[in-house]
């Protein structure tokens, strides 16, 4: 629940019907600033790309 749910669970709901591995998602551009973005720096960092680790 959000103001702005509505735009994760879109996103949310690509990836799984697509059946989607962190690979796949990773490779797509997530515009910033969005709560898309937090799903795509997820995937990023499932895939071992994240680009904010330390």
């Amino acid at each position: 629940m959000g103001p702005h749910v509505s735009e994760m669970i879109a996103e949310s709901q690509l990836i799984v019907g697509w059946d989607a591995e962190p690979v796949d998602v990773a490779r797509h551009i997530h515009a910033h600033p969005t709560l898309s973005e937090a799903v795509g720096e997820t995937f990023l960092t499932l895939a071992g790309r994240g680009l904010h680790q330390q």
